[in-house]
């Protein structure tokens, strides 16, 4: 890998790190999420940085190109990614679940008060 391209892709992550930095303290993400991107971007420095390691992690767990390797774990990170969603969107359907029969619930103690002062 040439001194060029390093430089480049480095310079991507950094650009990708400010831009979740930036947005974490927008509040468009938790630090719950934003750690998990951040040691993603880490991870994918030290590969940019040292990229004879993945060839030799590849080579250890048997695969025969490194691509493959690379794909594989691309495809459990965004099978872990997907489910990490649903089970947020599962929480969030809950919480809007509770504060329907919440409001409900109020509005009907709001009609209720409303008939007896009329």
């Amino acid at each position: 890998m040439s001194i060029e391209l390093k430089i480049f892709l480095l310079a991507l992550l950094l650009v990708q790190l400010y831009l979740i930095i930036r947005d974490t303290r927008k509040k468009h993400l938790t630090i719950k999420y934003t750690s998990l991107w951040v040691f993603l971007i880490l991870i994918m420095a030290v590969v940019v940085m040292f990229p004879g390691l993945v060839f030799k992690l590849s080579e250890l767990a048997g695969f025969e190109k490194t691509s493959n390797m690379i794909f594989l774990l691309g495809f459990f990170f965004l099978f872990y990614l997907s489910f990490i969603l649903t089970t947020i969107i599962s929480k969030q359907n809950e919480k809007i679940n509770l504060l329907i029969e919440e409001v409900s619930m109020l509005k009907e103690r709001v009609k209720s008060d409303e008939k007896k002062r009329g």
